[in-house]
Parts: C-alpha cells; sequence; structure tokens
C-alpha cells in the first residue's frame, strides 16, 4: 500500500486541519471517511488491515499478504547503473505489514508468510538482475521474521531449527550474519539445544553425503553439542562428517596433538582439491613452528612458493628458512625455479657457477601426497616480474636492470594489464632513480610518450605523476636544463593538445 502524501506548510495548518475534524459531527465524519474510501483505494486496504489487526482474528489479512507475496515476488527486477533506469518490486508494504503482525503478537501467522516470502523470493532472485535492491528489500522483510522467532509458539528447537533451515539455504546471500542473532539472544536453553541436536541429527540422515548444505547443517549441530553441554559427541561428529579443520582444531584443543597430526595428514589427501586443504597445510606448519621444527616449518612454506610464485610468499619462506639458519641454499633453489621452472626439492639445483646446492630442506607430511612434477608447467618461465621485484626487494639495483632489460618488451606476460606493466615499470625506476638516473628517466619518458599517445584528457593526467617525477630527478642531479627543454619539445610536439599543455604547465 502506498502511502497517502499531503503537503504540510506549518503549525497552522496542522492546527487548522485538526480543528476542521473536531468540529465535524459524527455523521460528517463517516460521510468523509466514505468519500475518502471511494477516491482512495489505500484507505480502504488500510481501514481494513488496522480492522483485522485489532479484531484478534487475522486471517483475511494473512490471505491477502499471501496473494501480495505471491505478486510481488512474480514482478521483473532490474536496474542499469549506467542510466539509473530500473523496474525494481516495492516490498516496503510487506515490510510495513509484517511489523505490524509482529508488534501485535501474530507471530505464528508472520512465520507462515515468512517460509512464503522465502521460498518465492529466493526464485525471484534467481532471475533478477539489479544491483541488489531486491535482495535487501527481502532481507529487511525476513529480519522482523526472524527477530519475531522467539515469539513463537514452536518450542525452543523448533524455532531454533525454523531460523538455521533459512539461513542454511540463502543461496544470495540475503541472511546476513544480523539475521542468526535469534540464535544467541538468551532465550534458549541447554535442553533447547539438546533437542535441536537431535532434529540436526535426524535432518542430516536425510540428506546425501557432500551435498550441499550438508557442511553448514553439520556445524550447526556441533555449535548445538557445544551449547548443549554435549561436547563429547564433537569430535565423532567431525570425524563422521569429515570436516578435518574443525576435527584438527578439537583435537588440539583437547590436547590429543599427535592425533591431529595424523588426522592433518589424512584430511589433507582426501580433500586435496578443495578449500580445506590449504588450511590443513597451515596448520601442519603451524605445529611445525610451535614444535621449533623450523626446516619442516620452511619446506610447507616453499610448497606455497612454488605453487604461488610472488614476492609476499617468498618473503615468508625468507622468514622461516632464516630461522633454520638455510637461507642462503633455499634463496638460491627459489631463484632457479623463478628462472626455469624446475622444483629444487625434487631435483639438485645448478648454481651459476655450474656447482651443485643441495636443496637444505625435509620433505613435508604430505610430500607423498601431492604428486609434484620435477618441472613447473603451468606457466611461463622465467617469472621476470616476481624475479625484478625481489631484486628490488635486496636492493640488487643492477640486477633489477639487467632482468628488467631482459623482460619481453612490447612483452606484457600473459594476464597482465597495460597498469599492470606500467606498475612494474614505475617500480623499477623509482627503485634506481638514485643509482641509475638515466634508466630511471628512460622508463618514465616511455610511459610518459605511451600515455600522451592515447590522445585522452584522462590519459594526460596520468602522465603528471610520472613527469614530476623526472622534474625531481633531474633538479636532484642538477640537470634541469635538460628538464626546460624536455618540457619545451613537448610543448612544440604537442602544441595542439591543449589539455597536455595544462599538465605541462603544471608540472613546469
Amino acid at each position: 500500500m502506498k502511502n497517502i502524501g499531503t503537503t504540510r506548510t506549518g503549525a497552522s495548518s496542522k492546527s487548522g486541519a485538526g480543528s476542521g475534524f473536531q468540529s465535524k459531527s459524527k455523521k460528517e465524519l463517516i460521510e468523509l471517511l466514505t468519500e475518502l474510501r471511494e477516491r482512495f483505494s489505500e484507505v480502504d486496504q488500510f481501514l481494513f488491515e488496522r480492522a483485522e489487526l485489532d479484531s484478534g482474528s487475522v486471517e483475511a489479512l494473512v490471505e491477502s499478504l499471501r496473494g501480495e507475496i505471491v505478486s510481488v515476488t512474480a514482478e521483473p527486477a532490474w536496474s542499469h547503473s549506467w542510466d539509473d533506469r530500473c523496474e525494481l518490486p516495492d516490498y516496503s508494504h510487506l515490510q510495513e505489514q509484517f511489523q505490524a503482525l509482529a508488534e501485535k503478537g501474530y507471530v505464528d501467522e508472520l512465520l507462515d508468510l515468512g517460509e512464503e516470502l522465502w521460498r518465492r523470493g529466493n526464485a525471484q532472485l534467481g532471475e533478477a538482475n539489479d544491483e541488489g535492491e531486491t535482495g535487501s528489500a527481502i532481507s529487511d522483510c525476513m529480519e522482523i521474521v526472524m527477530k519475531a522467532i522467539p515469539q513463537s509458539s514452536l518450542s525452543g528447537p523448533e524455532q531454533l531449527f525454523w531460523g538455521i533451515e533459512r539461513l542454511a539455504w540463502d543461496n544470495y546471500g540475503v541472511m546476513g550474519e544480523e539475521h542468526s542473532s535469534f540464535t544467541k539472544s538468551g532465550n534458549y536453553t541447554e535442553a533447547d539445544w539438546q533437542g535441536l541436536a537431535r532434529l540436526l541429527e535426524s535432518h542430516l540422515l536425510t540428506m546425501q553425503e557432500n551435498a550441499w548444505p550438508r557442511g553448514t547443517f553439520a556445524d550447526w549441530l556441533r555449535q548445538a553439542y557445544e551449547l548443549g553441554g554435549l561436547q563429547e559427541q564433537v569430535i565423532p561428529l567431525l570425524e563422521r562428517e569429515e570436516n578435518y579443520v574443525q576435527l584438527v582444531k578439537a583435537l588440539l584443543e583437547a590436547g590429543r596433538r599427535e592425533e591431529a597430526r595424523q588426522k592433518c595428514i589424512l584430511g589433507y589427501g582426501k580433500k586435496f582439491q578443495s578449500y580445506s586443504a590449504r588450511a590443513l597445510h597451515d596448520c601442519l606448519r603451524e605445529m611445525a613452528m610451535e614444535e621449533e621444527k623450523y626446516d619442516l616449518a620452511a619446506a610447507y612454506r616453499a610448497d606455497i612458493f612454488f605453487d604461488e610464485p610472488n614476492v609476499k610468499t617468498y618473503t615468508a619462506l625468507r622468514d622461516i628458512a632464516e630461522k633454520a639458519a638455510c637461507w642462503p641454499a633455499v634463496r638460491e633453489g627459489a631463484l632457479h625455479f623463478l628462472e626455469t621452472g624446475e622444483r629444487p626439492e625434487i631435483s639438485d639445483v645448478k648454481s651459476k657457477k655450474d656447482q651443485k646446492t643441495a636443496w637444505p630442506l625435509p620433505p613435508t607430511e604430505v610430500a607423498h601426497l601431492r604428486n609434484t612434477p620435477e618441472r613447473d608447467t603451468r606457466g611461463r618461465f622465467p617469472k621476470w616480474e616476481v624475479l625484478v621485484r625481489i631484486a628490488i626487494l635486496e636492493k640488487r639495483l643492477d640486477d633489477v636492470i639487467e632482468l628488467y632489460r631482459a623482460m619481453p618488451k612490447g612483452g606484457v606476460q600473459i594476464g597482465w594489464s597495460r597498469w599492470g606493466r606500467y606498475d612494474l615499470d614505475n617500480d623499477v625506476a623509482l627503485a634506481v632513480s638514485h643509482s641509475h638516473p638515466d634508466v630511471a628517466l628512460s622508463i618514465w619518458r616511455t610511459i610518459v610518450d605511451s600515455l600522451i599517445a592515447e590522445v585522452k584528457a584522462a590519459s594526460y593526467q596520468q602522465a603528471r605523476p610520472y613527469l614530476e617525477r623526472m622534474s625531481a630527478t633531474y633538479e636532484c642531479n642538477g640537470r634541469s636544463g635538460e628538464w626546460k627543454k624536455l618540457i619545451a619539445d613537448l610543448r612544440t610536439t604537442h602544441k595542439a593538445k591543449r589539455r597536455l599543455l595544462e599538465v605541462l604547465s603544471a608540472v613546469e
């Protein structure tokens, strides 16, 4: 129902309207109300809803709202951010009536309507093409339902299960974390959580293994055991569900460290292709660190570096290998891998002097489960960008220039954007600007020329910081004359580009 808008010009207008109604007789008020009902269908609907809520019987209102749910969830839902056009369903009236039902204590009826909205709303969201407006509107309605659950006639365990089932099947992120707050409201006793555990146990028996969202229901069962004082049931549950990440955590909390280690290894082998394998791998590394087995911990870090070669994983490997007092040999193997793709933990590493350097780290406890090839064939080698960035990190400035010059030019590597290459070019220039100013100036000039060639006002502005760095470098090296000549040449060459001339004036 849409609100009926009125214009209020001030206190006198409001006062006048009020005194006008007060002066009318009962008959005149009835006639006025009848006329309003004839003119505005919203008034008739408002009076019907108000009478239903006050009568103590809301069957007709519930059926009316059910029909509105069917109607509004069948509407299209789309929006275009680029031209502000949209066609979106209006859930404001449903939200208003949901709130009214909750305040008047018709919670069972509200849960029934909430189930209808949840089912049909999810189907609508599956077809929606908006910016999240429809999902937010449904979420606002469902939040009212979830908050009212503790006041329903359902038993405590049934209330918990009703809400948890909606949370578990939340396909479109409608139920944010705040919607689960009813489980933390203090309305539920230990016996309620035990009852929920029995409901969830029965529910899991009806679900196939690996079916979605079995894991979510199993996690709620774990929480029900914990809150219901049934802690001894947690580890057997996690073993049955093969939730190795939570199982290892529970075993460690129970002081069963060696068993936790074996479950880590077992779970890693079973879940190798899933996200949980990385968590188990990390757990084994952390256990090695706690036991001061730094060479083993470094071996786990090396796994990650070889899987994801970048500066971040390189520095993480360095930090642990230094604790193990074997960084020089590990570093040589890591750089050799970046150059060739050869895995040093499998084959001996040849140094630049053609001397063999043994890989100093032991195999990890899951090495036999990884089936690692001797050579990485997933991408191109050498990994030029990583090699350059590591040289920058280690302040090997001559190597920075040598590696940078050896990189393919024009020559962006697969997956690089133009800006990815500009970022690397700029980082190289910044690193060598004091030791090799001519190299830095040449790099920045190439970027500037490339941006100017795009003949776009935005590109001229993007060239500005590079010009400013060139200016500072020329000034720092006592070469202001060269800078002024460069600006003059740019002005002459691009005299027709007014926006570029404005940028040149700003950096002069």
